[in-house]
């Protein structure tokens, strides 16, 4: 009974995970913002954005334009993935959105890591 019962949860946690095609399907509804800056500038800060608050890089692609990110577990969550879409606007103009989601679907009160990324990316990319 027990062995089921644990073959059972482990896949009900492993179906739950937020994965990294969903956060690539997810592009168009996060918060988005827009800079006055080069995409090769905004690209370059994007890593030290995620890095300041705590998150950890996983995969990144310049020509796509993405970012996904890991946060950990803590007090409030029970971890969170976050993507960061950079797209080209114009010229010395980017928009960045940002797209968090559960690493759980039962993560129910998980950090608002938009806000604190894009707290970081105005301090460096707002003149």
């Amino acid at each position: 009974m027990m062995p089921r019962l644990s073959a059972a949860l482990l896949v009900a946690f492993l179906a739950g995970c937020a994965s990294t095609d969903q956060l690539r399907g997810a592009q168009g509804s996060g918060e988005k913002r827009t800079y006055g800056v080069s995409y090769e500038r905004a690209w370059n800060l994007i890593p030290y954005a995620i890095s300041e608050t705590g998150g950890k890089v996983k995969e990144r692609n310049f020509e796509r334009g993405y970012v996904f990110a890991d946060y950990g577990i803590s007090w409030t969550s029970l971890g969170e993935r976050v993507a960061l879409f950079c797209q080209r606007k114009g010229p010395g103009e980017v928009e960045i959105e940002i797209v968090s989601k559960g690493t759980l679907s039962i993560n129910i009160s998980g950090a608002d890591w938009r806000t604190k990324i894009f707290a970081s990316l105005d301090r460096q990319l707002k003149p």
